[in-house]
């Protein structure tokens, strides 16, 4: 199968939810309560759509990254995507359940809290999986930690360790664990910037040879 299909067939999940995170950011029509009021009022709904969109869009990049690194996927590839695309897809509810019940407190909304970060746990635990069966291959090796000197298993490590890390702090304090969500994806979207542009690699997945090990 080429590779572009499973990015596109990939690309096409993402891009649905991340637009079912957006319906959750309603306010009601005028009434005697100011609009500042009532935006205030929905914080957890607009600091979950921004997590869980940085936390998408990271995921998105790892993807784009895994699949144009070899000019075709292998079933087991195929496979081992599967369980990325469920967890990504099952954001947008982790998402509105945390912005509903964030703001009141309690057991729900520690509950919440710890459903949320689970699905984030879940996606974290998918691509370590698709990362490793990706290394696995020798021409993917080289291109995929060309521009992560820490390399691919190191990266993952940290979202793993942070989302359950967020999973016990959920039941202290919810919006703490939700900053701790977001302070992950700031990190996924700055460890996937290079530094300076990196070479394509050629049609067998690999780097030129001068700059292959810069």
């Amino acid at each position: 199968m080429d590779s572009g299909r499973l990015e596109a067939f990939s690309d096409g999940v993402f891009a649905v939810a991340i637009t079912l995170l957006a319906l959750d950011l309603v306010i009601s029509g005028p009434s005697s309560v100011s609009l500042a009021t009532k935006l205030a009022a929905i914080w957890p709904a607009f600091a979950a759509y921004a997590v869980s969109f940085a936390t998408i869009a990271s995921s998105g990049s790892t993807i784009t990254r895994c699949s144009r690194t070899s000019p075709r996927s292998t079933g087991r590839l195929l496979f081992v995507n599967l369980p990325v695309l469920f967890f990504v897809v099952s954001i947008p509810f982790a998402t509105s359940t945390i912005a509903a019940y964030l703001r009141e407190g309690g057991a729900s909304a520690s509950l919440a809290a710890a459903i949320y970060e689970g699905v984030f746990e879940g996606v974290s635990i998918s691509f370590a999986l698709l990362l490793w069966q990706a290394i696995r291959h020798e021409h993917l090796k080289v291109a995929l930690t060309a521009s992560r000197p820490a390399g691919p298993r190191s990266s993952s490590a940290i979202g793993n360790i942070g989302y359950i890390a967020a999973i016990g702090v959920a039941f202290v304090s919810p919006p703490a664990s939700l900053a701790i969500s977001g302070l992950v994806a700031v990190y996924y979207i700055f460890e996937q910037t290079p530094a300076r542009d990196q070479p394509a690699p050629g049609a067998d997945g690999s780097l030129p040879e001068d700059q292959a090990g810069s």
